[in-house]
């Protein structure tokens, strides 16, 4: 996948996560991964997004699921750090087109 040079397909599932480039150990700070955010994903019954994961680097941090047709695929949530361990990574999964991944790196000082 290009970044610079996205299909609509990736527009539309590409988990789009916001947070601050640096953040300081063991402070809360807000993320949001939103997909559709480059181009509005489906929300329908035969197409949509059943979950959105959350991870720093491997670790698990939180999950949103989501009903057909009666919710739209943000998650937003507060983080608390003690360590670098890695990106943000978010993880969605799409019913009819699999599992996208979307990442942003941040700095733990």
């Amino acid at each position: 996948m290009d970044p610079d040079n996205l299909t609509d397909l990736e527009k539309k599932h590409l988990p789009v996560v916001t947070a601050p480039d640096r953040v300081k150990a063991g402070e809360w700070f807000d993320v949001t991964v939103e997909v559709g955010k480059l181009m509005a994903h489906p929300n329908e019954q035969g197409h949509f997004i059943r979950f959105i994961d959350l991870y720093a680097g491997d670790k698990y941090l939180a999950r949103l699921s989501l009903a057909t047709g009666t919710t739209w695929p943000v998650l937003r949530t507060r983080v608390r750090l003690s360590k670098h361990l890695g990106p943000l990574r978010a993880l969605d999964v799409c019913n009819l087109h699999g599992a996208w991944e979307g990442v942003k790196t941040i700095e733990v000082v």
